[in-house]
């Protein structure tokens, strides 16, 4: 399902404001391959990133709580 441009925005705002990585993981996490979104298991290309972070932080999909 594509991500609105609205929830990106929320995304790249709680990122910042929460000091996060990219990925919206806390600074200084170490990924296997050196990305989270590429998975060396699994055919296709890489998870995008939004998606990656909305299934790590379901709680940013609503305004009302971000």
């Amino acid at each position: 399902m594509p991500i609105d441009q609205a929830t990106k925005t929320r995304i790249d705002d709680w990122i910042q404001k929460t000091g996060r990585n990219q990925f919206g993981d806390p600074p200084g996490t170490v990924y296997a391959g050196g990305n989270p979104l590429f998975d060396e298991r699994k055919p296709g290309p890489p998870t995008d990133r939004y998606e990656y972070i909305l299934s790590r932080h379901p709680e940013l999909k609503t305004e009302a709580t971000a």
